[in-house]
């Protein structure tokens, strides 16, 4: 009998012993269960906030991009703006058609000049005005005062001028080519505008090289 109980506690202890082995490793897979579940929902959260912030980053470079580009045009806007301010100031002459501006600058490694001649024609109730516009240059040629004339300037095929068609203003934009040795010391525009007056301004050239701020945009 005594043999028989102690093989019974025996057996008894064994059992449980197994039986403990078996529920640790139930356990831990239900932890590493657990785990790899917090670990793929941390992924995704993490995936969620790497695309936030992508998208982010685009939303605040386009809305750089846009603000750039609003920049851009208020500064063209303002450009204008004291431009056609310029159009009616001091050198308008109310009722006439006026040489408001020229600017000429250098082509590189050349003798010829681009230039751009502004026209207004301030009348009230103006109608639309045609005509011509060419350019002449004073200076020293040869060790001698001399003019170049408009087909000298431009070649001779240019014609008269260069034609313009407009109702209040107009910029008028050629080249020029100067002889290599020759030194200009003055511009001048001449407008011939159908059925009117012809008008004429003459500057001097370093006046017409800086740009002759007023007109110019």
């Amino acid at each position: 009998m005594a043999a028989a109980a102690v093989a019974a506690v025996v057996l008894f202890g064994a059992g449980m012993l197994a039986g403990g082995s078996f529920a640790v490793p139930g356990g831990a897979a239900s932890r590493a269960s657990e785990l790899a579940r917090r670990n793929d929902d941390l992924q995704a959260r993490l995936a969620v906030l790497q695309r936030d912030r992508q998208v982010s980053q685009i939303a605040d470079r386009v809305l750089q991009k846009n603000l750039a580009e609003r920049d851009e045009e208020i500064r063209s806007l303002r450009a204008d703006q004291a431009f056609y301010s310029r159009l009616v100031g001091v050198d308008a002459q109310p009722g006439g058609l006026t040489v408001h501006g020229l600017a000429v600058s250098p082509v590189a490694r050349t003798h010829a000049w681009n230039f751009t001649v502004t026209l207004t024609h301030s009348a009230e109730g103006a109608k639309e005005i045609q005509g011509v516009v060419n350019l002449s240059v004073e200076g020293v040629h040869a060790d001698k005062l001399a003019t170049l004339a408009w087909s000298d300037l431009a070649g001779a095929n240019a014609g008269t001028g260069i034609p313009f068609d407009f109702k209040y203003f107009q910029q008028v934009q050629g080249t020029l080519l100067l002889p290599a040795d020759f030194t200009p010391n003055r511009i001048n525009v001449r407008v011939q505008p159908r059925g009117s007056a012809t008008v004429i301004r003459s500057l001097s050239w370093g006046e017409a090289t800086q740009g002759n701020a007023a007109g110019m945009p």
